[in-house]
């Protein structure tokens, strides 16, 4: 590991999690991904107060995951209809461009 990126403690449900400040400019900042474990966690328990942590933590795993998947996909469709879109105007331009042979 690197020394020289910061270490930030944070307590989410009751659990200490130490998280790497990442070095990109594209990282996500650990307060960011902690704000938005912490809003879904509360949204979860506001429906069901009755639910243990370890379980609400679970849930939100799930749900983020989940979305992690599908965002995913429509990623690789939409890269899927780029590649092909361009396909088909290289195509079109190498008809009505003469060739000069």
């Amino acid at each position: 590991m690197d020394n020289k990126s910061s270490v930030i403690d944070f307590e989410i449900l009751g659990y200490k999690v130490k998280l790497r400040e990442g070095e990109s400019e594209l990282s996500v900042s650990p307060h960011d991904v902690v704000e938005l474990v912490r809003s879904e966690s509360n949204k979860i328990m506001d429906k069901a107060p009755n639910l243990e942590k370890g379980e609400v933590a679970l849930l939100v795993a799930l749900q983020l995951a989940g979305e992690s998947l599908k965002n995913s996909r429509q990623y690789s469709e939409q890269v899927s209809e780029m590649k092909l879109k361009a396909e088909k105007a290289l195509d079109l331009i190498e008809e009505v461009t003469p060739t000069t042979m």
